[in-house]
Formats: structure tokens, sequence, C-alpha cells
């Protein structure tokens, strides 16, 4: 429901209910939502709001069992419910021009009920997705928690003259404690992380646009720990050192992008022409370590890069 009490003042309030029969844990009667703006004017907005949300979890957590009996995993996750978070956030928007306009958002997300192993350990499943070994979870319960808080800046020009810019940037803190009960950062906590867009486009003879556009991005990069080189080389993937866990962080992700483009309008056909250099610059951005027995290096710990520099060429047509 959506009140607005005069020209300055709205809120937005709401209830969400999420349900499956998947398990008596998978309930989630009353999850409240609410939201309040300010607005002085017409220039600038104050906003403030909260919201509990749940979040299923993946099918095959649930039914995987590492042990069989003649054949039939025993599924040992049946009984876990969903993870659950309060979110907070306050929000600054305003126009700086006619073409300029900032944003500002400060948020704090206190997480619980993550699945997290029976025995302690440094495991939780706010990590899965951040690596792309194998995932065999051990016994789970919904005993973890965490946290991450942070400040959002956005400034955007719109498009204008010709030319458009954005730029987005991110301070922030987020962690997490399993089921041996210390505090350590996740995986995807890289603390900050920074973006700019700059797009021109150029009007020319006989109804055609020259455009280029760059995208610059830099963030911190992902945490890890200590390999275990006796598991590992038993498993024949990284194991690492639980103990160890997100002790280390990789090195700073730096990517550059260069977009280069012809658009020709006829009278009943429009043509394209395009070049995207993705990554121009060719960064090596670590993506992971990987285990490679018999690597020429020695060493079977590698280290894996994401994509380097790649030139795409394209060209379309509409009719």
């Amino acid at each position: 429901m959506r009140h607005r009490f005069n020209a300055k003042w709205t809120d937005t309030i709401g209830i969400n209910s999420l349900y499956s029969t998947i398990n008596a844990n998978s309930f989630s009667p009353i999850e409240p939502r609410a939201g309040l703006s300010f607005a002085p004017d017409t220039r600038q907005r104050f906003s403030a709001g909260y919201g509990l949300h749940s979040q299923f979890q993946p099918g095959y957590l649930l039914y995987y069992g590492a042990t069989t009996i003649n054949g039939d995993p025993q599924e040992q996750n049946t009984g876990i419910g969903p993870t659950r978070t309060h979110h907070y956030v306050l929000g600054y928007d305003r126009a700086l021009g006619q073409r300029l306009r900032m944003k500002v958002e400060a948020y704090y997300q206190w997480l619980f009920d993550i699945p997290v192993s029976v025995e302690p350990s440094s495991f939780s499943l706010v990590n899965t997705g951040a690596g792309f070994e194998r995932f065999f979870p051990d016994s789970l319960h919904n005993a973890g928690n965490g946290y991450s808080q942070g400040v959002e800046l956005t400034l955007e020009h719109a498009f204008s003259k010709g030319w458009y810019g954005l730029f987005t940037g991110s301070v922030f803190d987020a962690r997490y404690r399993g089921s041996d009960g210390v505090w350590r950062n996740t995986s995807f906590n890289g603390r900050h992380a920074f973006n700019l867009v700059v797009a021109r486009e150029i009007t020319m003879k006989m109804r055609s646009v020259l455009s280029i556009g760059t995208k610059f991005t830099y963030a911190g990069g992902r945490w890890y720990g200590a390999v275990d080189r006796e598991a590992s080389a038993l498993a024949q993937q990284v194991v690492y050192v639980d103990a160890l866990v997100n002790t280390r962080q990789f090195r700073p992700y730096f990517r550059a992008d260069l977009k280069l483009g012809y658009r020709w309008d006829r009278p009943k056909v429009l043509h394209e022409i395009g070049l995207d250099l993705v990554n121009v610059t060719g960064q090596q951005n670590l993506l992971t370590l990987s285990y490679a027995p018999g690597h020429p290096s020695g060493d079977p710990i590698r280290e894996e890069y994401q994509l380097g520099f790649l030139p795409l060429f394209w060209y379309k047509v509409e009719f």
C-alpha cells in the first residue's frame, strides 16, 4: 500500500509471505516491508527503507547425500530452511543541474539462518559461487549469520549534446560467522568497487552517427586462504586450510573496455558496424586457484586468470 500524505511525504508499506511444501521449516508467514520518502523540493529527495527477506535453498542442497544404502542416497539436509536477512537503507537523491544527478545510499544487512556445517568449521553457504570447485555439502543446519554494510555513490549525466556519463562507487564490508564461531571476510568482500562509463555520439553527414564508448572497472580482489597441499593432492583439487579460509586476498580487479560504432540510417534499412575491444589493456585478473598435477613449473597449485584482451567485430542490419 502506498500513501501520499502531502506533496512532500510518501510512504509505502507491505507484507510478503513465502511458503514451500519441501519441509516444515520453509515457511515465512510475515515479512514486513516499509519505505518512507521526503521531497522538500523538486530537486532533492530523502528516503529510508526496511525489509525482512527470505531466500529458499537450492534443491540439490537439501537432497544431497554423502552416503548410500543399497544405492539409495541418504539425504542429510532435508530439514534446512531459508536464509533470512534484515535490510536497512538510507538514501539521498539530488539534481545538481539540468543534466547531472547524484544519488547516495547507505545500507546495512543482517543475515541469519544461513546454512553452516553441523561440525565446527569455516563453511557457510554465503560463500558458494565464489569459485568453480566441486561442492559436496556436509550435514548442515540454519545456525550461521553475517552482515554487509556500505555506502554507494552514483553520478549520472543524462544524454545531452552528444554525450553520456555514469560513475558508480561503493565502499563496503561483508563478513560472516560459520559454525566454528569465527568472524571472517566473505569471499566477495572486495571492500570497494568503482565503475565509469562515458559515451560520445557524433552526428555526421548522410544521416549517419559515429559512436565511441568506454568503460572502466576497478574492484577489490576476492578472498581465499592458505592451501592444504596434502589434502589437495588427495582430493585432486584445491583444498584450503579450514582455519585460514578467507585470510588472503587476490590482487585488485581492473578492466578497461572500448567500443567503436558507426550507424547509417537509410530510408528502408539501418546499417550498424561496431568493434568491441574487451579488456583493451590485456590486464591479467585473477579468477581462482586450480590444481594441475604434472604442471611444468613443478607446482600443482596454479593461478587461473579471467578473460584477456578480446576484440569483437559485428555488423547489424535492421529493415
